[in-house]
């Protein structure tokens, strides 16, 4: 739970830099072919379910160097390693897990090129909301942190 509040409180800051970056700057072409990948990806997610991790890894991993805060782009390889290691416990409804998650990538996307925080806020938090609930429920039973 205090990982997804870091990832949380990074995040959001990360991408709210990341709205604010100037038009030419070539983040822009990099979310393109990461939106591309997004569709692609979401149009054969039965066959092809098991790559989203990598692409999930490329794409908070953009937003994150957006922040040019070297501690928030390095603890990044903390949360990944925790979120993803944590991911293989369960693979129950992985395939609706990563669907679901896609999409939720796709509005993440459009709200960063609206360049509209308030859209990149609920984006982001909506995502992260779901990435929390996805670690928590993987966790076996019984195992499951509680908050003080």
């Amino acid at each position: 739970l205090e990982l997804t509040e870091i990832r949380e409180m990074f995040e959001l800051r990360s991408a709210a830099a990341f709205a604010a970056l100037p038009e030419d700057s070539p983040v822009w072409a990099d979310l393109d072919l990461l939106e591309d990948e997004h569709r692609l990806l979401a149009r054969e997610i039965a066959t092809r379910f098991n790559e989203f991790s990598e692409l999930d890894e490329r794409f908070h991993r953009l937003i994150h160097r957006a922040s040019h805060n070297r501690f928030i782009v390095d603890f990044y390889d903390v949360i990944a390693m925790i979120f993803h290691y944590h991911y293989q416990w369960n693979k129950a409804q992985e395939r609706e897990r990563n669907a679901v998650a896609v999409a939720e990538h796709l509005a993440y996307i459009a709200a960063l090129k609206s360049r509209d925080l308030g859209k990149v806020d609920v984006a982001c938090r909506k995502h992260l909301k779901s990435a929390r609930n996805t670690l928590l429920t993987s966790i076996p039973e019984g195992q499951q942190p509680q908050r003080a």
